[in-house]
């Protein structure tokens, strides 16, 4: 059970982070489709430059489905997942979480740091080749999070924190700068 000082903790670091959306459970269609509707409704009201809430969102709406995507099957327990939006002066901030099967983790690892590897324009023709491709499971590098790293300047981070000997944690952070 949580205390009232554990509620009020996470308060006070909410507030310091300036969280704007700070979400954990399992996210299915209905849920995903309200906070997305939330999302864009919290984007929209904040003074931002031009076409940051559209990225920020676009950004948003690819990570969910990354988690959707990589999140374990079958118990809801162990699929809880996290969703944190974060803004400061100068950039928004995107958290998402999941748990994962450890023996998926080197094939996500190695889609992930194919992407981290590339140039703005290497994953633009990387994102074309993938689009115009017949894509399969082995080949897939993973339009999403081409898709992320393209708007987000490849600002991604990601890591993979045990939790058992057959599941982790799955957590991909993204950076998006307010120009």
């Amino acid at each position: 059970m949580t205390s009232i000082s554990t509620a009020f903790e996470a308060h006070q670091l909410m507030c310091e982070k300036n969280t704007l959306i700070a979400f954990t459970g399992h996210f299915d269609h209905l849920l995903t489709t309200l906070l997305l509707i939330n999302i864009k409704n919290k984007l929209s009201s904040l003074e931002s430059t031009t076409g940051i809430d559209r990225k920020v969102y676009s950004v948003l709406v690819e990570s969910i489905e990354n988690v959707s995507k990589h999140s374990l099957s079958g118990d809801e327990q162990q699929n809880n997942a996290i969703l944190l939006l974060s803004k400061s002066e100068d950039r928004y901030t995107i958290v998402t979480g999941n748990h994962i099967i450890n023996s998926e983790i080197p094939a996500l690892k190695a889609k992930l740091d194919k992407v981290l590897n590339h140039n703005p324009t290497e994953l633009k023709q990387m994102y074309r080749e993938q689009i115009l491709s017949k894509r399969s499971d082995e080949n897939n590098a993973g339009l999403g999070i081409i898709d992320i790293a393209i708007k987000s300047g490849n600002m991604i981070k990601y890591e993979f924190k045990p939790l058992t000997e057959l599941t982790s944690f799955y957590l991909l952070q993204t950076e998006i700068t307010i120009q």
